[in-house]
């Protein structure tokens, strides 16, 4: 997971160690599927369905997502052979519980396009348009300090 970790604003990399050693704790076998993703893994992310094969997983494309700031991170449960599962029967709702124990917000509360595996920290951060803005204007080191 360490390798997985670089880039993230470092109270996501912390509320991240946490949710999981909690969720496991609790008996999720879970484990840190994506952090920060470049403009360009976002863009073919959002392809998938689209312009390319597959089901569309994301409505966000490059930096229209928290991802790309290093603020959001993808929780994913392990089935029994240590493979990732998306299934339905997983306890996201218990896993959402966990990460928002640690100041997350979750993406399975979204009323649009709930994303279960989704954990971001926002802070005083009011949206991600507005995040880019601040990236854009005055650098990451001022967006994070937001946080």
């Amino acid at each position: 997971m360490s390798e997985k970790i670089i880039g993230l604003h470092p109270k996501v990399a912390d509320a991240l160690s946490q949710t999981v050693t909690e969720a496991k704790a609790r008996g999720m076998s879970v484990g840190l599927h994506s952090g920060l993703r470049t403009p360009e893994d976002q863009n073919k992310l959002y392809a998938l369905g689209r312009t390319k094969p597959g089901s569309i997983v994301t409505n966000a494309q490059g930096y229209e997502s928290f991802h790309c700031l290093g603020l959001a991170v993808d929780i994913v449960f392990k089935d029994a052979k240590g493979n990732w599962t998306w299934a339905d029967s997983c306890d996201w709702d218990g896993l959402g519980q966990t990460g928002k124990l640690f100041s997350f917000e979750w993406g399975g509360d979204w009323s649009r396009f709930p994303d279960l595996p989704h954990f971001q920290m926002r802070g005083k951060i009011p949206s991600i348009r507005q995040a880019k803005e601040i990236l854009l204007r005055d650098g990451l080191e001022k967006l994070w300090s937001l946080v």
